[in-house]
């Protein structure tokens, strides 16, 4: 077997760079595509990719008088199961605390829940299904 040389290399590197890039991109369309769809379902979105020490909260929303945490997955296959059972216990609780950290800091006195909203997208980036569950830790 010779040597790949730097031109080798590089075309293998820029593979896998796309290949990255390509899964970053779907989870960027798939929290525009969530916030589109609760939009359209009359929430109002108040913050995207809030970050605190406990992690990112993809969407923060209201509901009426309801403050949703919403955790986005977005997914163009479903080789590695649905976007639905990627979210465990350990996520969960990360949700929890971060929901919590949050309401103190705005010092939220009402109701809130945490949602799960999943996004299907087909090979070529359109829209095939959104999926959205309210109040996951019930």
């Amino acid at each position: 077997m010779g040597c790949v040389g730097l031109r080798g290399i590089l075309n293998f590197i820029d593979r896998e760079h796309l290949w990255f890039m390509k899964k970053e991109d779907i989870g960027k369309k798939g929290e525009i595509m969530a916030e589109k769809y609760l939009r359209k379902k009359g929430f109002s979105v108040l913050e995207r990719n809030y970050k605190n020490k406990y992690g990112e909260i993809d969407i923060i929303a209201q509901s009426g008088d309801v403050l949703v945490f919403v955790e986005v997955r977005s997914s163009s296959t479903q080789n590695f199961g649905s976007p639905e059972e990627t979210v465990d216990h350990k996520k969960m609780e990360k949700m929890k605390k971060n929901a919590l950290a949050l309401t103190t800091l705005w010092k939220w006195e009402g109701a809130c829940r945490l949602d799960l909203v999943c996004v299907f997208l087909y090979k070529n980036g359109e829209l095939k299904k959104v999926e959205h569950y309210e109040d996951i830790t019930n």
